[in-house]
Parts: C-alpha cells; structure tokens; sequence
C-alpha cells in the first residue's frame, strides 16, 4: 500500500536533526505518525468512521512526560551538586509545557509543521497548534524515539533539543 501525504511528511520529520532517522519499520512509523497527531485529527476521523487508523499521541505522551521528567531528574542528579529543592526548580525549567515549547521552537524542531491536526484545530487556514499540544507531542516524539529506539537515543534526543550539557 503507498504511504500517505502523511507519513511522507514524518518521514520527511525524522529524517532531520535531531532524528536523522532514514529507514523505519512499518510499525516504527506508525508509531511517529501516532506521536504527531492530535486528538482533533482522531475525534474527526472517528466520527467520520474513516477506516484509517488514526490514534492520538495521547498514550505515547503520558509515557514520553515520565521518560522527559526521568531523564532531565538523572541529569540534574548526575551531573550537579544541586540540593533537592534546587533540583526540583531545574526540572521545571525543562518539563514545564511553556519553557519546553520554547525551547522545541528555539531548536527549530517543526512540530506544529508535521503535526496532523482537526480542523477544529485550523485557523485562517493554518494549524494553530498551542503550546501544551506542542510539548505533548514532543513528549510523545521522546516515548516513540523509547520504543523503537531505546532509553539511549530517547536520552540523546532530550539532551540536544533541549541542550542539557553534560559535566
């Protein structure tokens, strides 16, 4: 079966900084496609009874916010000497939806280009993809990346995009 416009433009995705992923399995790509769509997308489709699945990235990111949190807390543990009220001020600097947002768009990372919306979500003809749905999805992103690539690559990817340095 040919890809869909779609999952051309995941691909497309992935296959940029800080992915550079050029080959998926079917299944790994499903997978990314699920990561950037919204549940507006999912909600349309279902009530269409489009026979295309079409999950959200809602269970990828409830496990991509725990990945995101584990990896920035091991980071600020592992690599200060910050005391626990500290620690927790630092993690929030790098989970908070807002600051992570933020910090997705200073990377350059086009999320909101890639991601499939509703168009309940469409606004003068363009996505209006708000802050919480951009760092879900990267929070889903981090949970695929796990998945079908390890708590390493998932790490690496955390690190760059949000410019953890390492001690």
């Amino acid at each position: 079966m040919p890809e869909t416009k779609f999952e051309m433009t995941v691909r497309e995705f992935l296959a940029k900084p800080p992915f550079g992923y050029r080959r998926l399995s079917e299944a790994h790509l499903e997978l990314f496609c699920a990561a950037l769509t919204h549940d507006s997308y999912t909600n349309e489709a279902k009530a269409k009874a489009v026979p295309e699945r079409a999950p959200s990235y809602e269970r990828l990111e409830f496990l991509g916010d725990a990945i995101l949190e584990m990896i920035v807390c091991d980071h600020v543990y592992s690599n200060t000497e910050l005391a626990e009220g500290h620690m927790t001020d630092f993690k929030q600097e790098y989970v908070d939806n807002e600051k992570l947002s933020d910090r997705i768009v200073a990377y350059g990372l086009d999320i909101d280009g890639a991601m499939r919306v509703g168009k309940v979500q469409i606004k003068d003809g363009r996505k209006d993809v708000q802050v919480k749905m951009r760092a879900d999805a990267f929070e889903a992103l981090v949970a695929a990346t796990y998945v079908s690539k390890g708590l390493d690559e998932a790490r690496r990817i955390v690190s760059e995009v949000l410019e953890l340095a390492m001690r």
